[in-house]
């Protein structure tokens, strides 16, 4: 009888075994066909940011989903919005639309912006008061990641005195918008080289996280 018992549970711990180990097996064959989870893949672009009385954060994290050594930039938003020394001159508080450029008359628009989805110029009263505010994505996708039935928008602009045409991608975007104002303020004020944490259009890993 001892046996038998003995015998029925060697038996069940073969069967657990087998199964544990066949999962195993099932889960690495499923690996080797299919690409890594860990790799980074481009999201979707975000819903616009809410309106309405909504609180504006301090600090937002952008580009945590980048597709390059450059990794996730953290953005004081706080300082930008409200603080006059971070502008170009260290005297002009910059407006809302310094970089919501799209939130503003279309008369207002400055090349090479194109785009206006408002009448009015955006404030933080606006804001409160229920305009819209569209994320950087709504128009300016991430490579490979355009949604269907829309484009990518293109911007002609100079640089080195040439003009050039290039699709205004998320990346893009972002950096002619960041450096233009970075490149500016060392220029009007040669001492931001040596402030920590400032960054001119040549100091890639002030502003990003290496991934």
């Amino acid at each position: 009888m001892r046996q038998a018992v003995k015998l029925g549970v060697v038996s069940a711990l073969f069967l657990f075994a087998g199964g544990v180990l066949l999962s195993s097996c099932q889960k690495a064959a499923q690996s080797s066909r299919s690409p890594s989870t860990s790799a980074k893949v481009a999201a979707p672009a975000p819903t616009d940011a809410p309106s309405g009385g909504k609180s504006i954060e301090k600090v937002y994290h952008l580009s945590t989903d980048s597709q390059d050594e450059h990794g996730e930039v953290i953005f004081n938003h706080e300082g930008h919005a409200g603080n006059a020394s971070y502008s170009a001159d260290g005297k002009t508080l910059m407006g809302c639309t310094e970089c919501h450029h799209t939130s503003q008359p279309k008369s207002a628009l400055k090349p090479p912006d194109k785009t206006s989805t408002s009448d009015t110029p955006l404030t933080l009263t606006a804001f409160q008061g229920g305009q819209q505010v569209q994320n950087c994505r709504t128009c300016h996708f991430q490579d490979g990641n355009v949604p269907d039935g829309k484009e990518m928008p293109q911007a002609s602009y100079t640089v080195d005195g040439n003009a050039v045409t290039k699709d205004m991608n998320n990346q893009l975007a972002y950096h002619i918008n960041c450096n233009t104002c970075h490149d500016a303020a060392l220029a009007a004020r040669p001492e931001l080289k040596s402030k920590a944490g400032f960054a001119g259009s040549k100091d890639c890993m002030v502003c990003h996280k290496k991934n």
